[in-house]
Formats: structure tokens, sequence, C-alpha cells
């Protein structure tokens, strides 16, 4: 029996489960699929479930034991929180750019930072998306890859990596919109500027009626914005109902999807498209 010769792993994590592939070498290649994990999910609990779970990731008796890898984690929006920063007038330093998110997330959520890791690409002369990830969940995934042996090379957001990888392509004013089953993450923007960021679980997969109704709510939350002729919209992900529509809400609208993975069992693991979702090829 052949072994896998991986250099490098990825790891999709949602609320229901984690899934572990082959990054493919050449682009477009089919990917292995390592390791499926199931989780039992409790209210209120979606990360804790994980976490407790994650050690007991059974991998497919082809990995060879001890193979050194690096392994790239993406987890659905619902896992994390994410806002946006406003540093300070006068801001100098990280530490005052950390004190700044760490109060805003006190602002939104009620509660200390402290049982979160917060990372962001600081700035302290414009609005930035913070990321907050439960420590615990965090530690978990550092376990998990000492344990194998494994070097734990980026873990981020879906809206992150997307965003990421789409960087050049996000409108200067309109929106992000990335989406995996059923959730959705809009970060709005104003003059090539992060002007707000919300994620939304959705009770079900949204019609194109549905999703522009959602869409003309979530304009109205924001600041005043450009004329809507002179926005755009970009859809990202892999859920099902990314809409086709070249105009939602009269704003121009174009979709860039995400590769699907499809499990042995013959259906679309959200798990899975979240770690298909980490390569870079």
């Amino acid at each position: 029996m052949s072994r896998f010769q991986a250099e490098s792993l990825l790891l999709g994590c949602a609320a229901d489960g984690a899934v572990l592939l082959t990054d493919p070498v050449q682009p477009g290649a089919a990917v292995d699929i390592l390791a499926t994990l199931p989780v039992e999910r409790s209210a209120g609990a979606t990360a804790a479930g994980l976490a407790a779970a994650l050690p007991g990731l059974q991998l497919d008796t082809r990995v060879a034991a001890g193979q050194k890898c690096a392994l790239t984690v993406t987890l659905d929006d619902g896992l994390c929180r994410s806002f946006v920063v406003t540093p300070p007038r006068g801001a100098r330093g990280l530490r005052e750019l950390r004190a700044s998110a760490a109060a805003r997330f006190a602002a939104l959520y009620g509660e200390s930072a402290e049982q979160w890791l917060v990372v962001a690409d600081w700035h302290a002369l414009a609005p930035f998306v913070a990321s907050a990830l439960p420590r615990a969940l965090w530690q978990a995934l550092q376990q998990l890859a000492q344990t194998r042996g494994w070097r734990l090379a980026s873990v981020s957001p879906a809206f992150v990596r997307v965003g990421n990888r789409l960087c050049a392509s996000i409108p200067a004013d309109g929106c992000l919109l990335v989406g995996f089953a059923q959730t959705l993450t809009l970060l709005a923007t104003r003059a090539d500027q992060v002007a707000g960021l919300r994620s939304l679980r959705l009770a079900a997969a949204p019609d194109l009626a549905e999703l522009e109704t959602l869409l003309e709510q979530e304009l109205l939350r924001l600041p005043a914005a450009t004329e809507r002729g002179r926005q755009s919209l970009l859809w990202a992900g892999a859920a099902d109902w990314l809409p086709a529509a070249a105009t939602l809400a009269g704003v121009a609208s174009r979709v860039i999807p995400s590769r699907r993975v499809v499990t042995p069992a013959g259906g679309q693991s959200t798990a899975g498209q979240l770690a298909s979702a980490g390569s870079c090829r």
C-alpha cells in the first residue's frame, strides 16, 4: 500500500466536524481525504466541542508516521469573532493597537478578550479587521500539530483566508461576501477602506430573493455610502446558494466559487470545503 508524501496538509474546521486533506501539488489535481472527525453540537459550545474532539482525529493508515508537514487550518467564521477596529488618533505602537482591539471586543461582546486570541493586520492610520479565536481551540490545534510532528503554518477564519487570496479583486466600494454552508460574512468597503463587518448564521440556504432582502438590510446598517451604481459585490466561497445574478439590490455582482470537495459518502462536507480553501494552488 502506497503512502502519502504530502508536504502540506489542509484542515477545515466547522461546528459539526473537521476534515483533513492533502494539499495537491498541481493546480486542479484531486485531493486525498486523510481524516474526518464528526463533532456532536451543543448549544453555545460549538468551538468548545470541536476543541475537545480534535485529539481524536484518526489519520488514514497511508500517512507515514512522523512525516514532517505544514498544517494550514481554515475555520468556519461562526467559530471566531471578527470585527472592525478604528485606531485612536495618534496611536503609536502595537501595544496601543492591541488595547484598542481588546476594548472594541469588550464593547461588542460584553466580555473580556482574555479567553480569546486576537490577531489582526494591525494599522495605526486606518480601520482594520481583527479576528478572535477561542484560546481553547487554538491550544487544541497547537497540540494536534505538536503530537503529529507537524508545523502549524497558519490558522485563519474562512473570510480572511478567502479575502487574502482575492485581495486585488475586493471592491473599493461595496462588499466582499464569503459563504460556506450556512455562514455568510460581509466585509463592507468605502473608498478602499474597511467600513463594516458582520458574520451571519443563516437558518437555511437562501434563495435569490432572500439574499437580496438580506443585502438590503445589511447595506442600511453601514455608514453613508457612495451611490449604488458605483458599488459592486464580490461573492466567494463554496456555498450552493452563492448568487450568479449580475446585479443584486441594484448593485453589480459577481461570484468566484471555491473548489468543492466530495466526501467518500458522496456528499459535500462544509469542513472539507473550508480545508480546500486553505490551498494556495
